[in-house]
């Protein structure tokens, strides 16, 4: 997909710019890509990318990082890091470590430095996730709290009325046995499960999502 020609003010980057900048970065730093999804919308114009890296953040979790671009000024250049889950493919992202940049002169120059930046962090964020998980691992909660916390996700708007009673139904009947446990870490994977419908159709949104959903959970983990 080839980028228009730049104006005074606007300067696109080819989204194969985009993903070969983040690739050579992560490479660079000793991350190794395992899996690589593409996406297209709009006519090819914005471009979505989800990379899993042979990097492990607790059992059965691993690290990903998400990229994205534009060609038709509706999106800035975008980095953010997240996880993989492997059991069941699910996927969320946190606002530690995200980047944007917009189209300009020096945009290219301006994102390759904050990437690199980025990926700088990883080994941290990476240590700071298996923590995390660890904790919400050993959270147990009951029903009653799992519920508020699915009621104040809807308030949010982080689900929708449709897809309220599909969490609440994952939750309470588990998918996959590794969630069997009444854990904040089970409640957030009945979640995430449920939004990757989202992401398949709109991963901008699914991104931001994921990334309130983190917050929401933080406060209830009291982080």
């Amino acid at each position: 997909v080839h980028a228009p020609p730049p104006t005074e003010t606007w300067f696109p980057l080819p989204h194969s710019h985009v993903l070969d900048r983040t690739l050579s970065t992560l490479e660079q730093a000793g991350f190794q890509p395992t899996k690589i999804q593409l996406a297209l919308s709009r006519a090819n114009c914005q471009f979505f990318g989800v990379i899993d890296l042979e990097s492990p953040v607790a059992e059965g979790v691993t690290l990903a990082v998400g990229v994205r671009n534009s060609i038709n000024k509706s999106l800035p250049i975008a980095f953010a890091a997240g996880e993989r889950v492997y059991c069941c493919d699910n996927l969320a992202f946190r606002s530690e470590i995200v980047v944007a940049r917009k189209h300009t002169r020096f945009g290219a120059e301006r994102f390759a430095e904050a990437i690199a930046q980025a990926v700088g962090n990883l080994s941290q964020f990476q240590q700071a996730e298996a923590q995390r998980i660890e904790r919400f691992r050993q959270a147990e909660i009951p029903d009653t709290t799992a519920e508020s916390l699915i009621l104040r996700a809807y308030e949010r708007e982080i689900i929708s009325h449709y897809l309220l009673p599909r969490v609440l139904a994952d939750w309470r009947k588990p998918t996959h046995e590794a969630f069997a446990n009444r854990t904040l870490w089970s409640l957030e994977n009945a979640f995430t499960g449920v939004l990757a419908q989202v992401g398949k159709s709109n991963p901008q949104r699914f991104c931001s999502l994921t990334i309130a959903l983190q917050g929401l959970l933080a406060e209830a983990a009291g982080t």
